[in-house]
C-alpha cells in the first residue's frame, strides 16, 4: 500500500518550481547558466511556475527527459512546449545559440585582447566590438570613466546576444577571427595611458569640452558621439578660446 501511495504521489503530485528550476540546473547546469545568464534564482523560478500551471508531473517528466535527451535548459516557454509534445520547437537553433559563448566569457574575451594583440577572439566577438566600438573610444575623454566603461560593456554584452541570434540565422558558426590584411579599426584601450593632448588640457578646455558635448547632444548627436566631436573640434582649435 505504501509502495501504491508513493508511487501515485510521484506521478501526481506537481512538483513545485524552485524544485524543478534545481533539476533543470542539475541535468545541464552549463546551458542552464547560458540560458538564465543575469537571472535571479526568484524569477527563473516565478517564469517557470507560470509556464508549468497546469502540467500534469507526468508532462513535466516528458519535458526534463527532452532537456536530458537534447543536452540544453531551454528557456521556461519552450519547456513548456516540450511537456505537452511539441518537440523538436526551437531545438536546433537553440542548439546553434548554445555552441557560442556567453556574453561574459565574450566580453572578457574583448578586454583583454584589447590590451594584447596576441589574445584570441572569436568572429562574434569582434562583431559586437565593432557595433559598440564608438562608446569604447569615448571611455578615455569621459568625466566619469567607471560610468562610461560600465555603459560600454553593457552594451557589448546587448550587442553580442544579437550577434549570435544573427550568425545562427545566418548558419554562421562560431570561429576565431583572423585580422584581416587592410588596416582595421584601431582598438581603444580601457584603461588607457593619457594621450599628450590630455595632459596639456586645463580646466577650461575641460568645461569647454563639456558644454559643446551637451550642446551637440541637443542637436540629436548620442553622448560618446557629441564628447569624440567636441574633442575633435577642441584639437583642431589647438585649445579652448
Amino acid at each position: 500500500m505504501n509502495t501504491m501511495v508513493s508511487s501515485y504521489e510521484n506521478n501526481v503530485k506537481p512538483i513545485s518550481a524552485p524544485q524543478l528550476t534545481g533539476v533543470l540546473k542539475a541535468i545541464v547546469p552549463r546551458s542552464f547558466e547560458k540560458t538564465f545568464d543575469g537571472i535571479g534564482t526568484e524569477q527563473i523560478a516565478s517564469a517557470i511556475r507560470i509556464c508549468i500551471e497546469g502540467l500534469t508531473r507526468d508532462q513535466v517528466n516528458s519535458g526534463l527527459e527532452q532537456v536530458r535527451d537534447n543536452g540544453f535548459c531551454p528557456d521556461p516557454a519552450m519547456f513548456r512546449k516540450w511537456c505537452l509534445g511539441i518537440v523538436g520547437f526551437g531545438t536546433e537553433q537553440q542548439r546553434a545559440i548554445d555552441s557560442f559563448k556567453g556574453k561574459h566569457a565574450a566580453l572578457a574575451n574583448i578586454v583583454k585582447w584589447v590590451s594584447d594583440d596576441n589574445s584570441l577572439i572569436t568572429n562574434a566577438e569582434k562583431e559586437a566590438y565593432n557595433r559598440c566600438y564608438e562608446m569604447f573610444s569615448a571611455v578615455q575623454w569621459a568625466s566619469n570613466q567607471e560610468r562610461a566603461t560600465y555603459l560600454a560593456y553593457e552594451a557589448f554584452k546587448d550587442n553580442y546576444i544579437d550577434v549570435v541570434k544573427e550568425f545562427v540565422e545566418q548558419n554562421i558558426d562560431q570561429a576565431p577571427w583572423v585580422k584581416p590584411k587592410a588596416v582595421d579599426a584601431p582598438k581603444v584601450k580601457l584603461v588607457a595611458e593619457p594621450s599628450k593632448f590630455s595632459l596639456e588640457q586645463s580646466p577650461e578646455d575641460k568645461l569647454w569640452i563639456q558644454n559643446r558635448t551637451k550642446d551637440l547632444q541637443t542637436s540629436g548627436l548620442s553622448f560618446p558621439s557629441a564628447m569624440m566631436q567636441a574633442t575633435k573640434e577642441l584639437q583642431s582649435k589647438g585649445g579652448a578660446a
